[in-house]
Protein backbone atom coordinates (compact mmCIF):
# COMPACT_ATOMS: atom_id res chain seq x y z
CA UNK A 1 0.00 0.00 0.00
CA UNK A 2 1.06 3.26 -1.06
CA UNK A 3 1.47 6.17 1.73
CA UNK A 4 -1.31 7.01 3.71
CA UNK A 5 0.21 10.04 5.59
CA UNK A 6 2.67 12.79 4.67
CA UNK A 7 4.73 13.01 7.38
CA UNK A 8 4.13 9.31 9.68
CA UNK A 9 2.79 5.83 8.07
CA UNK A 10 2.10 2.93 10.69
CA UNK A 11 3.23 -0.17 9.80
CA UNK A 12 4.11 -3.74 11.14
CA UNK A 13 6.84 -6.39 9.99
CA UNK A 14 6.23 -10.25 11.33
CA UNK A 15 9.32 -12.24 12.44
CA UNK A 16 8.17 -16.07 11.57
CA UNK A 17 9.68 -19.10 13.15
CA UNK A 18 9.58 -22.43 12.13
CA UNK A 19 11.33 -25.37 14.18
CA UNK A 20 14.04 -23.37 15.74
CA UNK A 21 14.37 -21.06 12.10
CA UNK A 22 13.38 -17.61 11.41
CA UNK A 23 12.46 -16.11 8.56
CA UNK A 24 14.29 -13.41 6.24
CA UNK A 25 13.39 -11.85 3.42
CA UNK A 26 15.97 -9.40 1.33
CA UNK A 27 14.28 -6.31 1.35
CA UNK A 28 14.35 -5.72 -2.58
CA UNK A 29 13.90 -1.65 -2.47
CA UNK A 30 16.43 -1.23 0.02
CA UNK A 31 18.79 -4.17 -0.25
CA UNK A 32 19.00 -5.30 3.47
CA UNK A 33 17.53 -8.45 5.30
CA UNK A 34 14.15 -7.90 7.26
CA UNK A 35 10.93 -9.62 8.14
CA UNK A 36 7.71 -9.59 5.35
CA UNK A 37 5.63 -6.76 6.28
CA UNK A 38 3.99 -3.19 5.60
CA UNK A 39 1.61 -0.66 5.65
CA UNK A 40 -1.56 -1.42 7.98
CA UNK A 41 -4.46 -1.19 5.54
CA UNK A 42 -7.39 1.60 6.24
CA UNK A 43 -9.60 -0.41 8.37
CA UNK A 44 -7.06 -2.94 9.68
CA UNK A 45 -6.25 -3.80 13.67
CA UNK A 46 -2.47 -3.99 13.76
CA UNK A 47 -2.83 -8.32 13.94
CA UNK A 48 -4.90 -8.24 10.90
CA UNK A 49 -1.86 -6.47 9.28
CA UNK A 50 0.69 -8.61 10.42
CA UNK A 51 -0.98 -11.89 9.20
CA UNK A 52 -1.89 -9.96 6.26
CA UNK A 53 1.70 -8.95 5.24
CA UNK A 54 2.77 -12.22 6.18
CA UNK A 55 0.16 -14.57 3.83
CA UNK A 56 1.04 -11.70 0.83
CA UNK A 57 4.30 -11.84 0.77
CA UNK A 58 5.75 -15.45 1.72
CA UNK A 59 2.48 -17.24 1.51
CA UNK A 60 2.23 -18.81 4.64
CA UNK A 61 -0.13 -18.93 7.40
CA UNK A 62 1.04 -17.77 10.80
CA UNK A 63 -0.19 -17.27 14.19
CA UNK A 64 1.08 -14.60 16.31
CA UNK A 65 2.81 -15.31 19.51
CA UNK A 66 2.45 -12.25 22.17
CA UNK A 67 4.72 -11.91 24.96
CA UNK A 68 5.65 -13.99 27.98
CA UNK A 69 3.85 -11.93 29.83
CA UNK A 70 0.79 -11.46 27.98
CA UNK A 71 -2.22 -13.92 27.99
CA UNK A 72 -5.69 -13.07 25.77
CA UNK A 73 -8.60 -12.34 27.76
CA UNK A 74 -11.44 -11.60 25.35
CA UNK A 75 -14.83 -10.10 27.04
CA UNK A 76 -18.44 -9.03 25.22
CA UNK A 77 -16.98 -6.02 24.37
CA UNK A 78 -13.35 -6.47 24.26
CA UNK A 79 -10.96 -8.39 21.56
CA UNK A 80 -7.72 -8.27 22.90
CA UNK A 81 -4.70 -7.96 20.40
CA UNK A 82 -1.72 -9.65 20.53
CA UNK A 83 1.00 -7.03 21.54
CA UNK A 84 4.17 -6.46 19.25
CA UNK A 85 7.04 -7.62 20.41
CA UNK A 86 8.79 -4.11 19.89
CA UNK A 87 7.70 -0.82 18.38
CA UNK A 88 10.07 1.70 16.73
CA UNK A 89 9.81 4.64 14.54
CA UNK A 90 12.36 4.82 11.87
CA UNK A 91 13.41 7.79 9.52
CA UNK A 92 12.18 7.01 5.53
CA UNK A 93 12.72 10.26 3.75
CA UNK A 94 13.64 13.67 5.23
CA UNK A 95 9.65 14.23 5.35
CA UNK A 96 8.71 10.36 6.36
CA UNK A 97 8.47 8.32 9.21
CA UNK A 98 6.86 4.53 9.88
CA UNK A 99 6.03 3.42 12.93
CA UNK A 100 6.70 -0.38 12.79
CA UNK A 101 4.86 -2.74 15.31
CA UNK A 102 7.18 -5.98 15.78
CA UNK A 103 5.16 -9.28 15.83
CA UNK A 104 6.38 -12.57 16.02
CA UNK A 105 4.96 -15.81 14.99
CA UNK A 106 5.31 -19.10 14.15
CA UNK A 107 4.30 -21.33 11.15
CA UNK A 108 3.75 -25.26 10.32
CA UNK A 109 5.64 -24.98 7.04
CA UNK A 110 8.80 -23.64 5.35
CA UNK A 111 7.22 -23.80 2.01
CA UNK A 112 7.16 -19.72 1.13
CA UNK A 113 5.24 -19.40 -2.47
CA UNK A 114 4.23 -15.39 -2.42
CA UNK A 115 1.06 -14.39 -3.21
CA UNK A 116 0.47 -11.26 -4.68
CA UNK A 117 1.63 -11.39 -8.03
CA UNK A 118 2.87 -7.68 -8.25
CA UNK A 119 4.81 -8.40 -5.18
CA UNK A 120 8.64 -8.54 -5.77
CA UNK A 121 9.41 -10.80 -2.57
CA UNK A 122 10.26 -14.11 -4.13
CA UNK A 123 11.01 -17.42 -2.38
CA UNK A 124 14.45 -17.05 -3.66
CA UNK A 125 14.89 -13.64 -1.85
CA UNK A 126 14.04 -15.29 1.20
CA UNK A 127 16.00 -17.27 4.22
CA UNK A 128 15.18 -19.49 7.36
CA UNK A 129 18.03 -19.20 9.20
CA UNK A 130 18.39 -20.67 13.11
CA UNK A 131 20.17 -18.50 15.91
CA UNK A 132 23.69 -19.69 15.19
CA UNK A 133 23.26 -19.27 11.54
CA UNK A 134 22.07 -15.70 12.46
CA UNK A 135 24.77 -14.65 14.74
CA UNK A 136 26.85 -16.50 11.48
CA UNK A 137 24.72 -13.51 8.77
CA UNK A 138 25.59 -10.75 11.12
CA UNK A 139 29.04 -11.36 11.37
CA UNK A 140 29.41 -11.93 7.42
CA UNK A 141 26.72 -9.86 5.93
CA UNK A 142 26.50 -6.50 6.67
CA UNK A 143 22.85 -6.46 5.33
CA UNK A 144 21.56 -7.69 8.16
CA UNK A 145 21.49 -4.79 10.82
CA UNK A 146 21.36 -4.29 14.31
CA UNK A 147 17.83 -3.33 14.67
CA UNK A 148 16.60 -6.56 12.09
CA UNK A 149 19.10 -9.19 13.88
CA UNK A 150 17.59 -7.91 17.81
CA UNK A 151 14.04 -8.62 16.70
CA UNK A 152 15.07 -12.15 15.20
CA UNK A 153 16.72 -13.16 17.78
CA UNK A 154 13.77 -12.30 20.24
CA UNK A 155 11.49 -13.69 17.72
CA UNK A 156 13.47 -17.38 17.92
CA UNK A 157 13.40 -16.77 22.19
CA UNK A 158 10.08 -16.38 22.51
CA UNK A 159 8.30 -19.04 19.63
CA UNK A 160 11.18 -21.51 20.56
CA UNK A 161 10.92 -24.88 18.68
Amino acid sequence: MAHLNYYLDLCVDTYVVNNGAVLLRLHDKYNYWGAPGGHIDPGEDVNEAALREVWEEVGLKAELVGPAWWSKNDSDKNKDLVPPIFVNRHKITDSHDHSAFIFAAKVSSRDVKPQLHEDVVSAASCLWVTKDELIKLKETDDRLGHDTYRYAMAALALVGE
